[in-house]
């Protein structure tokens, strides 16, 4: 059947190839014009990448305030649209929504302060009593090698030395203040100038984006020009809504760890549990690695405060715990795939990010990574980003399919069609995977781009999928529509007319395989059995004489049996296999299918008889 093997060039290319010149004087310089933009464009992309990276480094002071103004933007406007419908409007709905934020994020960081200074104490004080170090010396004689804790150990004595020594400390010491300059005293106070200025321009520059967004989203319709239009308006649309709904989805199950992570710890008694729930919260943001950061200080504060081991083991616990619950359950039915983005390329993402721009890289790194992922969907100069970033298989179904049987990888290229069969009816496997397999294959092949151990690899997997779905899917046989598929000596039966005659099993059809049958005990079964049709295969051309023999020979025997004729060395001849005796050649698989249902009901509907006797019609059956 053509969709399987058949190569054979159409009129047009045949037409076109006499135009063409001598193959030696064009495939040197095609191939090496081929070389020379592949060359370019590899080092056009590599140039860029290497200067976009040095921009985003060299102007960290600039690019950061910009990104996190953007995120904001992005976390108030549904805000800002709720409070622009009441009497505020929507300038003071910005103003009220920027003063609460503003608010909230000054009290919480003046809260950690503090927390952060009574943990200071805390560990100093089970430093000076000793806890740590009795702990540490308990390991030391459990664990093999006996020096493992060493460097922790002499740190925990200089601490502990330098408290005693402060608190031994009886001299009275008179400071006199040295004279500094401006210079020197700007040079102190500059990281606090740099960081209050930065919040300034992150307030302002978030009350305009949102105060402007509409006008802003034209700027860049406009930007890029009528002809885009459509691609832009999708693509700015897909990208807010995905970054909006993750972030407030992340947002509300990172509360939620954070509140489960600080009860829990209320009830172990461990200090300042309210502390490091807020941190459990926001260390999650990190992708995969957060949540286990955040349980790294309250696990050692637990290890210096109580006596005994139980403690730091339920911490370590609670975390574990809480994560699997919210990251491995609740997580995946809430969020999904909304995202798009896989895991492997966010974690990437946050390490790339946190390099480059710090904490603040971290928290950035899932909304760039969505922003480039919805970018390639709809502009090619990014869709290396889509195709790197996004979470759905990279290649098409069928040629995953096929690059799992390149590999030889069975159990892989099974799993694939299992999941084809989930969601797809077999007559749809079977035309948009396996068939595009197989020619694909065929195509690689005739290229001697894989070897024939591959072909026939290829083919036995195929073949055993084909008979596993069609028992699968096979419905009650009826007696009486009986159907005969035989393949001519030495060759087994076409996959092409193995997959026709799974989808008439499933449509009830009951059907004997034949292989290396002699033709007289052929046809003294078919005379027995009188089946509606034979399907006869031939795939290899050295065998198409023995082929159309057999045509001949079923036709010559059998008047007004129907003979279908599959396989490639078949349809790369259709009329001479007409001639030898087929009724028909198939061209596609549905095709074919519909053509045999058609056909087999017009044959019954011909030989069928009606007698009328007595005004009363009966209908005979043709076999009578």
């Amino acid at each position: 059947m053509r969709p399987y093997d058949d190569d054979e060039p159409d009129d047009l290319d045949k037409t076109l190839s006499l135009r063409r010149l001598p193959e030696s004087v064009t495939t040197f310089s095609d191939k090496r014009t081929t070389q020379d933009r592949r060359g370019q464009s590899q080092s056009r992309i590599l140039f860029t990448t290497v200067v976009v990276i040095a921009i985003l480094y060299l102007a960290k002071p600039v690019c950061v305030p910009i990104a996190l103004a953007i995120l904001f933007a992005f976390l108030l406007t549904p805000i800002v649209t709720l409070l622009e419908r009441t009497l505020l409007r929507r300038t003071g709905a910005i103003v009220l929504s920027l003063t609460l934020i503003v608010t909230g994020i000054g009290f919480g960081g003046w809260w950690l302060y503090q927390q952060f200074n009574d943990v200071a104490n805390q560990f100093v004080e089970a430093a000076t009593v000793g806890k740590i170090e009795q702990k540490l010396r308990f390991l030391n004689l459990k664990l093999p090698g006996g020096k493992t804790f060493a460097l922790v150990e002499r740190t925990i004595q200089r601490v502990t030395d330098a408290t005693d020594k402060q608190e031994k400390a009886d001299l009275k010491v008179r400071v006199i203040p040295d004279r500094r300059s401006f210079a020197d005293r700007y040079k102190t106070l500059a990281p606090t100038i740099e960081l209050v200025a930065a919040a300034f321009l992150v307030i302002v520059l978030v009350f305009f984006l949102l105060q402007d967004r509409e006008q802003l989203r034209d700027k860049m319709l406009r930007l890029a020009g009528r002809a885009h239009l459509t691609v832009t308006t999708q693509a700015i649309g897909e990208t807010s809504d995905r970054i909006s709904r993750y972030l407030l989805t992340i947002a509300l199950l990172n509360v939620c760890f954070g509140l489960l992570v600080g009860f829990g710890l209320f009830l172990l008694k461990v200090p300042n549990a309210p502390l490091w729930g807020v941190l459990a919260g926001l260390f999650r943001f990190i992708p995969y690695v957060g949540a286990v950061l955040s349980a790294a200080l309250p696990t050692f504060l637990s290890i210096a405060v109580f006596p005994n081991w139980y403690v730091p083991l339920a911490v370590m616990g609670l975390f574990v715990l809480t994560d699997q619950l919210i990251g491995g359950f609740i997580e995946p039915i809430v969020v999904g795939h909304r995202v798009g983005v896989s895991p492997i390329a966010l974690l990437v993402s946050a390490i790339f990010w946190g390099w480059l721009w710090g904490p603040v890289g971290l928290l950035l790194a899932t909304p760039i990574s969505v922003c480039l992922t919805v970018g390639g969907e709809f502009i090619p100069a990014l869709r290396i980003f889509s195709i790197m970033f996004g979470a759905e298989d990279p290649l098409e179904g069928y040629l995953s399919f096929y690059n799992r049987l390149l590999l030889r990888d069975r159990t892989g290229a099974i799993a694939i069609a299992d999941r084809h069969a989930e969601s797809d009816t077999m007559e749809e496997m079977f035309s948009d995977l396996f068939i595009p397999t197989l020619t694909f294959a065929q195509e690689e092949l005739d290229r001697k781009r894989i070897t024939p151990a591959n072909d026939h690899f290829i083919k036995d997997v195929i073949r055993e999928l084909i008979i596993r779905y069609g028992d699968r899917n096979a419905g009650v046989p009826d007696p009486e529509r009986h159907i005969v598929a035989v393949s001519v000596a030495s060759e087994r039966l076409s996959l092409g007319t193995l997959m026709l005659t799974q989808l008439l099993r499933e449509e009830g059809f009951s059907i004997d395989y034949f292989t290396d049958l002699p033709d007289q005990e052929l046809l003294s079964f078919i005379g027995e059995v009188m089946p509606e049709a034979v399907f006869v295969s031939c795939t290899n051309q050295d065998h198409l004489q023995a082929g159309h023999g057999l045509l001949q020979l079923l036709a010559a025997t059998f008047h007004e049996l129907t003979i279908v004729a599959g396989g490639s060395a078949f349809a790369r001849d259709r009329t001479k296999t007409l001639s030898a005796g087929a009724t028909y050649v198939p061209t596609t698989l549905t095709e074919a299918k519909e053509d045999f249902l058609t056909r087999r009901k017009a044959a019954r509907r011909k030989s069928s008889r009606s007698i009328t006797f007595s005004g009363t019609r009966f209908r005979v059956p043709p076999s009578a």
